[in-house]
């Protein structure tokens, strides 16, 4: 089953444009999410070391 014959998320992904766009979004998230991460983890290490 593809993702364009998704009776809900269907119509997100439609189009060439719209699912092009979405997975951009999609990236920009993940990447956004791991540099969090990364942030969350370097404060902790360093309260706990001072």
């Amino acid at each position: 089953m593809k993702i364009e014959d998704d009776p809900v998320i269907g119509r997100f992904f439609d189009t060439p444009e719209k699912k092009a766009r979405w997975l951009r979004r999609i990236t920009i998230a993940y990447i956004l999410w791991i540099a969090f991460m990364i942030a969350g983890v370097a404060i902790i290490l360093l309260h706990g070391l001072i």
